[in-house]
């Protein structure tokens, strides 16, 4: 293979897709040496594991193309050589159409809102989505958020990373006036938020929650995507509806996590107290304290284990846990945990375990107890960590 028959765009979808051939692999090993192909790669397959269905939603997704966008946009300027142009722009017109097919399975009207040439939100920062569509960045030291979504409800930052929701004792709505709020969190940032129930929520990096500013007099039902734990205030009259991907879970007052990131294409929900019912179409599970409720998405399997639920959810007081887990789980949880990219420059095949706990400011203990547990060194630069030999 040279230069001239490759074809990088189809190259690029085989070897996220792991379809490539030995060849091809060979070919993409010395294409992807060169700086700015490299950080390119990286580029596509972030967007690309967005659109795929690990951790995908429609506001990631917007957050990822603006991103991609401005990449882009540097990418193409005269600087650049012919030949690096047009596979650029010819691996660009190939992703925008896969993910219009995406958005399109999860009908979802994502196609239109990427044409739209209104105001787009920062792409760092964590969002409150508002029912009339407004958005905040909620992390702003000057916020304060009050009457947001009129007489009803007030809404008042508790901390930086924290909010909470205040209704009249006196206001009764009907189920069809509930208005809906939505947290977006993208990676390397974690957030809180006490609904108007009481119902305290913490919602991890990558991750969302679609919620009534209010909830109805019969139920109530909240959407989650990623990782969000859950402290639900208790109410014998409404059960509380957790909704994500596949998984629905029911309770009346409890601790619990949902974890729907899809890594190694499983789902999952932990029971910290009380008793929960978890719903995959036809089928449940009731569960206890300490078990771990685990959908394989792939082949529908399910599983319920026995879990220290306590240490799972540590990830809510800032604590990031890794238990026993493989070197691909570890980078995966360390890049949404600070919101980082790590690359393998060592050209090893790693395969031991790994067990810790690191606190949400302290990357470099992280990824230093990494290095010397596989015996390589590592560079950083920004939000960009490389392994080295």
């Amino acid at each position: 293979m040279d230069d001239r028959t490759v074809n990088i765009e189809e190259l690029l979808l085989r070897i996220l897709e792991k379809k490539a051939s030995k060849e091809e692999i060979r070919y993409f090993s010395a294409w992807i040496r060169v700086e700015e192909n490299r950080i390119f790669f990286e580029k596509f397959k972030k967007l690309w594991n967005l659109s795929t269905g690990c951790h995908v939603n429609k506001e990631m997704l917007e957050a990822g193309v603006k991103d991609y966008r401005l990449f882009m946009e540097n990418s193409l300027k005269p600087r650049r050589n012919i030949g690096l142009f047009k596979k650029i722009a010819s691996v660009a017109a190939v992703l925008l159409i896969v993910l219009s097919s995406v958005l399109w399975m999860q009908k979802d009207a994502m196609v239109d809102s990427l044409n739209q040439k209104q105001e787009e939100r920062p792409v760092s920062g964590v969002i409150l989505k508002l029912a009339n569509n407004k958005e905040i960045n909620v992390l702003s030291d000057s916020l304060y958020l009050s009457g947001e979504v009129g007489e009803v409800v007030t809404i008042n930052k508790t901390d930086l990373r924290g909010i909470a929701y205040d209704v009249r004792d006196s206001v009764v709505v009907e189920e069809g006036e509930l208005n809906y709020n939505q947290i977006i969190v993208p990676a390397g940032e974690r957030f809180s938020v006490r609904l108007s129930d009481g119902t305290k929520v913490w919602i991890n990096s990558e991750s969302s929650l679609r919620y009534p500013a209010y909830f109805g007099k019969t139920i109530r039902e909240v959407e989650a995507r990623g990782n969000v734990y859950f402290e639900v205030a208790k109410d014998s009259t409404r059960p509380f509806v957790v909704v994500s991907r596949e998984l629905r879970t029911e309770v009346l007052g409890t601790r619990f996590e949902v974890n729907t990131y899809g890594d190694r294409d499983e789902v999952s929900a932990t029971l910290v107290e009380g008793c929960v019912r978890v719903n995959v179409g036809s089928r449940f599970v009731v569960m206890k304290p300490n078990q771990q409720f685990v959908f394989n998405t792939k082949n529908g399997k399910i599983d319920v284990a026995e879990v220290d639920a306590s240490r799972k959810v540590m990830w809510k007081d800032g604590i990031l846990v890794i238990d026993n887990e493989s070197f691909r789980d570890v980078v995966w949880k360390l890049e949404r945990w600070y919101g980082v990219s790590i690359v393998n420059e060592t050209g090893l095949v790693f395969t031991q375990s790994f067990s810790g706990e690191f606190d949400r400011e302290d990357i470099r203990t992280a990824i230093e107890t990494m290095c010397v547990n596989l015996n390589i060194t590592y560079t950083m630069d920004k939000d960009r960590i490389i392994l080295k030999r």
